[in-house]
């Protein structure tokens, strides 16, 4: 005769499961973060220029006060043209500009898929080093996840020491340690590549 299946047991698959789904939700949003930085710092997409026909103010998020602090940002629509000439884009448009262009000004800027985004390396210095934090905030949701630190009734150190020799310290650590090296490396690689 099957055993019933209690309540107890339906909320911790339900966690796990939500635990699990966080997981892909960080890594996910890290690897968007990193490859948006990739674009902006020129290494990925299709480098070109963007011809403006209009800009226009953006419009500040409804509920938020706009002060003097807030810098307005603008977005200019115009023609990209990939450097090789192979890819136009009549409806291409940048937004998150500091300036309002006038119509026939080119900026360079980096394509992928239906996104341009201006050439700015401080912009991929500030995606890299948001996606190296996310990984670190990934080696702490794969830890949590591996040693059900909610649940175990161990301190944090204990939880740590009941991974050794286990395949879910070696992931831990892999990704802890690729987080850092994006947050070392993030400004060299931002000013150092082309772009």
């Amino acid at each position: 005769m099957p055993q019933a299946f209690h309540l107890k047991d339906l909320k911790r698959m339900w966690w796990r499961c939500v635990h699990l789904f966080a997981i892909l939700g960080v890594l996910a949003a890290s690897v968007v973060v990193a490859w948006m930085g990739l674009i902006q710092a020129g290494i990925a997409g299709t480098h070109g220029k963007l011809t403006v026909d209009y800009c226009y103010m953006e419009h500040p998020v409804s509920g938020k006060r706009h002060t003097s602090r807030s810098p307005d940002t603008f977005t200019c629509n115009g023609t990209f043209r990939a450097d090789d000439g192979k890819v136009v884009a009549d409806n291409a448009h940048v937004s998150g500009l500091a300036a309002e262009y006038p119509k026939g000004h080119t900026l360079s800027a980096q394509r992928s898929g239906n996104s341009v985004l201006p050439d700015d390396p401080s912009g991929a210095l500030k995606m890299f080093l948001i996606a190296s934090g996310l990984l670190l905030v990934e080696a702490f949701v794969v830890f949590w996840f591996v040693t059900k630190l909610d649940k175990n009734g161990m301190s944090l150190t204990d939880s740590w020491r009941s991974t050794k020799g286990t395949a879910g310290r070696v992931v831990v650590v892999g990704i802890a340690v690729i987080g850092v090296i994006g947050l070392a490396a993030g400004p060299l690689l931002a000013f150092a590549l082309p772009g």
